[in-house]
C-alpha cells in the first residue's frame, strides 16, 4: 500500500513539532530561575552586593565609625544567614514531623551570639549601634531584590507566552 504524504489526524507537521519543542524549552528556562538552588545562590550574592554598596556609601558619606558598624552588622548578617540556612536545611532533611533535638537551642544561640557581638561592639564606643542594625538588614534587602527579580522575570516570560 502507498502511504500518502498527508498527515493522519493525530500527527503534527515539522513546524508544529518545532514550536512545541521551543515552548517546552521556554518553560524549562522559565522554571530554571525559580529553582531553590538558583534562588539561594542569587540571595547569597545579593547580600554581599548590598553590604558592599552600603560600605561604599557609608565610607563616602558617613563617618568611619558608621562604616565600621555597618561592616560588623553585615558580617553578623552573613553569619546569621548562613547559620539559619544550615539549621533549616537540617530540619527539612530530617523528614520527621517534629524538629530534631536542639533546634530551638540553635535558634536561640544564633541570636545570642549576634546580641553579644553587638553589645560588645557598642561598649567599645567605636561603632554606631544604628549602623550595626542597618547591616543586619542586608539579607532582608537581598530577599526584596530577589523578589523583584523573580516578579519581573515572570512577567516577561508570561508576556512571551501570549505572543
Amino acid at each position: 500500500m502507498i502511504q500518502s504524504a498527508a498527515l493522519e489526524p493525530g500527527e503534527k507537521d515539522d513546524r508544529e513539532a518545532i514550536e512545541a519543542t521551543s515552548a517546552a524549552q521556554a518553560d524549562d528556562q522559565a522554571a530554571a530561575f525559580t529553582q531553590p538552588e538558583a534562588v539561594e545562590r542569587r540571595v547569597w550574592r545579593n547580600i554581599f552586593v548590598v553590604i558592599a554598596l552600603g560600605l561604599i556609601a557609608a565610607s563616602s558619606f558617613a563617618q568611619w565609625n558608621f562604616a565600621l558598624g555597618l561592616a560588623i552588622g553585615g558580617a553578623l548578617a552573613l553569619l546569621n544567614f548562613k547559620w539559619l540556612h544550615s539549621s533549616v536545611k537540617d530540619i527539612l532533611s530530617a523528614g520527621a514531623s517534629t524538629a530534631p533535638p536542639g533546634t530551638t537551642m540553635m535558634f536561640a544561640a544564633r541570636w545570642l551570639v549576634v546580641a553579644i557581638v553587638i553589645y560588645g561592639a557598642t561598649l567599645t564606643g567605636l561603632v554606631k549601634p544604628l549602623a550595626m542594625l542597618t547591616g543586619l538588614f542586608a539579607p532582608a534587602i537581598a530577599v526584596v531584590i530577589e523578589a523583584v527579580y523573580v516578579t519581573v522575570k515572570t512577567l516577561i516570560h508570561s508576556g512571551e507566552d501570549k505572543k
